[in-house]
């Protein structure tokens, strides 16, 4: 493997120089740093980011903390999207992702802690946002740089990249209302009371006032539960959902109990394969790719790079289809 030492002989300098000459450093003549630049790309040279980012107290990881849940996050597309733009960046970068999951809170703690204490790891995502949150508490606690998916509750100042859920809330029930003329509608929902999925209510239930429609909403907490909401509103003959397996799973349970095709949805995320269902489903495209490439822009600071930041945040728009 070619060494900092191999390129210093071959250029006729110090290692010390050669390093300064590849790390641009102003003490070093343009002229000789182009030279050993040159030089080093032409060998292929690259360099061992791992050490020099364990020199300086850091290892070249970024921390990426999935929300603790019943479901697996790792098998929604929307979370892979997400590492896939996440990760995308941080190779640009020689950076590698370090992942934590847990089933507990306190057991995600313990978690980031380990990345921290043992791994060295300064930088973190946190794919979610909660209430109190024990993780983000410690992040800030340690003044370690993190941004999460999901605008920042409780008053916090934490770097972020979201959507505008309430305008997308807007967009997907005016849509349903509008252009698929359903005339009773329900709103469904995880039982987590995710941040997100209160701001799509919110803009569900302000559509629905301006059409003079009951904002109906459902939380998928146990199927008993709502078959029994299904069953006490026969009435309905539209579904807006949070994300595409929320829309399909209260599908299902109508399907069960009425014979119904094409039934009108529209959800979020754009997760499910076409042809999946014989439902007449439309998916608001959050765009969950770019949202990973524009949080590692705000972890590494480049915020000049996308026009629609400001100094800690990122909005990504939204696009029904």
């Amino acid at each position: 493997m070619l060494t900092i030492r191999d390129i210093a002989a071959k250029a006729g300098v110090s290692v010390s120089t050669a390093s300064r000459a590849l790390n641009n450093n102003p003490r070093i003549s343009a002229a000789t740093r182009k030279r050993i630049q040159e030089l080093a790309a032409a060998e292929g040279y690259r360099p061992n980011y791992n050490a020099k980012n364990l020199t300086a107290g850091e290892a070249n990881a970024v921390g990426v903390v999935f929300p603790t849940s019943d479901r697996n996050s790792t098998d929604n597309p929307f979370y892979i999207d997400l590492l896939r733009g996440i990760n995308t960046e941080l190779m640009k970068r020689q950076y590698v992702l370090s992942v934590a999951i847990s089933k507990t809170a306190d057991e995600l703690l313990e978690n980031v802690k380990a990345m921290v204490a043992q791994g060295k790891i300064k930088r973190f995502v946190l794919l979610y946002v909660h209430q109190d949150d024990p993780v983000a508490a410690f992040l800030r606690e340690r003044h370690l740089h993190f941004v999460t998916i999901g605008e920042p509750i409780d008053g916090h100042d934490d770097y972020f990249v979201d959507n505008d859920n309430l305008e997308a809330g807007i967009g997907g029930a005016s849509f349903l209302l509008d252009q698929l003329a359903v005339k009773h509608p329900v709103f469904v929902e995880s039982g987590h009371d995710w941040g997100y999925e209160r701001q799509r209510r919110q803009g569900y239930e302000r559509v629905a006032a301006s059409f003079n429609v009951e904002p109906l909403t459902c939380k998928l907490r146990d199927l008993e539960y709502v078959r029994s909401f299904i069953q006490h509103h026969p009435e309905i003959d539209g579904i807006m959902a949070t994300d595409d397996f929320n829309a399909i799973e209260f599908y299902r349970l109508v399907r069960e109990r009425y014979v119904v095709s094409r039934f009108p949805m529209v959800s979020y995320n754009q997760s499910l394969p076409a042809g999946l269902t014989d439902a007449n489903l439309h998916s608001v495209n959050l765009f969950p790719e770019k949202m990973g490439s524009a949080t590692v822009s705000l972890l590494f600071g480049d915020q000049h790079q996308a026009s629609d930041v400001s100094a800690k945040q990122i909005r990504i728009p939204y696009e029904i289809k």
